[in-house]
């Protein structure tokens, strides 16, 4: 196993960053939070201007957010960047986080890692869950931060243990390579469970292997299957590949011919190549291939019908 490789923004990492609003209850009883909750979004902006010229971080930070999503008044990602700065110098965590990222991305601003780094370590003091995330990242890759797989894993914990998937997903496969922590293949699972619960594909899918293979746990093949086969009905490609052959086995579940072939050519389509299931499927009746097509075609139109989800 190894670390999740996300699509590689800013920092070479996954940023994950969800609404720089601070969620606190003096927020949510504040006039221009409450116009931005109902939608009321140039009331929220003209409410928070007067104040945040006042030096109301929390009024800054949301017009940090109004411009940078264009509500209410044209996106302004320099504007954003600004707000957001003014409210993080004063210690608005939420603000520090959503300017970290925006140095991270070179949004709004000149890209500067070190500067992101510095501003996630800030958010991440303060308690703030996806900072936490991202700094964990930061100590992994070792670029901005010394590598420290130990660091890494207790900014992971911290996270997870609030509910953050990906620190979940991450935190399970530090465990089952022992970097950072002691190896534990049962808290290895453990993590990955509570990932995959949450609907997290690539932790469905290695929560698969290891029931499979019976790693932290007895093999248990069925429930194995039934965790490829959430993560492959969501497009995920190499759960789909995992999911063709257990069907051409008949392991976990019952064998079925046409449904390891569609399983396999969905898989196939998306980059996951098998040599043995390309030859399972030249030995199968032209009726069953096309029946598997027709299967393919119905698998598809209903994921593009909004009835399945992303790969990732």
């Amino acid at each position: 196993m190894k670390l999740v490789a996300f699509v590689a923004i800013g920092i070479g990492l996954f940023l994950v960053g969800g609404p720089a609003l601070a969620q606190d209850d003096s927020t949510a009883r504040d006039v221009p939070y409450g116009a931005y909750q109902r939608g009321y979004y140039l009331t929220a902006f003209r409410s928070a201007l007067e104040r945040a010229q006042d030096g109301d971080s929390a009024a800054q930070t949301l017009l940090g957010e109004l411009y940078a999503k264009g509500l209410g008044i044209p996106k302004d990602m320099e504007q954003a960047v600004w707000w957001y700065s003014q409210a993080a110098v004063a210690g608005n965590r939420e603000a520090q986080f959503a300017l970290a990222l925006a140095l991270a991305r070179g949004e709004g601003t000149d890209k500067d890692e070190e500067k992101a780094a510095g501003w996630f370590e800030a958010a991440a003091n303060k308690g703030h869950v996806e900072a936490h995330y991202n700094l964990a990242l930061i100590y992994v890759e070792g670029e901005h931060r010394r590598r420290d797989m130990a660091k890494a894993a207790e900014l992971l914990a911290f996270a997870a243990e609030r509910g953050h998937t990906p620190s979940q997903y991450n935190l399970a496969l530090l465990y089952g390579q022992g970097e950072g922590l002691p190896r534990d293949m049962g808290k290895a699972l453990q993590w990955m469970q509570r990932a995959a619960e949450a609907g997290m594909p690539l932790a469905e899918v290695e929560l698969g292997v290891m029931l499979f293979r019976g790693e932290g746990t007895e093999p248990d093949e069925k429930e194995a299957a039934r965790w490829f086969t959430r993560a492959a009905e969501k497009g995920n490609p190499v759960a789909q590949n995992r999911l063709a052959r257990l069907y051409a086995d008949g392991r976990g579940v019952e064998m079925d011919p046409v449904e390891a072939a569609k399983w396999h050519i969905l898989a196939r389509a998306s980059g996951v190549s098998d040599a043995w299931l390309d030859g399972y499927l030249g030995s199968l009746e032209e009726e069953q291939v096309e029946e598997a097509e027709q299967r393919v075609e119905e698998w598809a139109s209903g994921l593009s019908m909004g009835l399945g989800n992303v790969i990732f």
